[in-house]
């Protein structure tokens, strides 16, 4: 397999930093801070099933440190610079290493919606998958009428590519569609220049 320069190999877990967060390694001590929005209806609504017991969220936490150990996703705590409090998270899964892929996946507590704090977050670890894990192709899956979700992504530079029709059973009762999103190494690289 191809090695590049710099490339990211777990020795150390990769502490990222932005203008307001701190995105850093999940913890089993942060398994109280995940269950308040793991376990919030909205927050979850159009992801996995909401938790109902702290030791639900000691076995998520649990799962994730064991595919990081396995080298098999990344995936990082969301808090603030002046909080230790996990207000999210942010991280990729299905990490193809031959392909150079993954899938880009996010939560954060309702209290901060609305504030830019999940581009923030997810801007930061695109730009540290494209550079330090030399991805190709970061991909998302989201509900297509999670509106929230469809803007952060189209504001990141993600294509749509396709839909996947009743995909998902929802708590409405009804099946909805799955839309597909995809965001290229050189789409990047354009959009950098552009800014810079």
């Amino acid at each position: 397999m191809k090695t590049y320069r710099g490339e990211f190999d777990f020795s150390t877990f990769p502490t990222l930093t932005t203008e307001r967060l701190l995105l850093h390694e999940l913890l089993p001590a942060d398994a109280a801070d995940v269950f308040i929005f793991r376990s919030d209806p909205e927050v979850q609504k159009f992801n996995a099933e909401p938790m109902q017991h702290l030791s639900e969220a000691h076995a998520f936490i649990e799962e994730i440190r064991s595919k990081q150990a396995a080298q098999e996703e990344l995936m990082w705590a969301v808090t603030f610079h002046e909080k230790n409090t996990v207000v999210g998270l942010v991280g990729f899964d299905y990490w193809n290493r031959y392909h150079h892929r993954a899938e880009v996946g996010y939560d954060l507590a309702h209290a901060y919606w609305g504030q830019g704090l999940a581009s923030e977050a997810v801007k930061t670890i695109i730009d540290f998958g494209f550079q330090r894990m030399h991805l190709n192709r970061i991909e998302a899956g989201t509900i297509a009428d999670n509106l929230r979700s469809v803007r952060l992504l189209e504001r990141l530079g993600f294509r749509r590519e396709g839909t996947r029709r009743g995909y998902s059973l929802e708590d409405d009762g009804t099946y909805h569609d799955s839309a597909m999103y995809g965001l290229l190494r050189c789409e990047y690289r354009k959009a950098l220049h552009r800014r810079g």
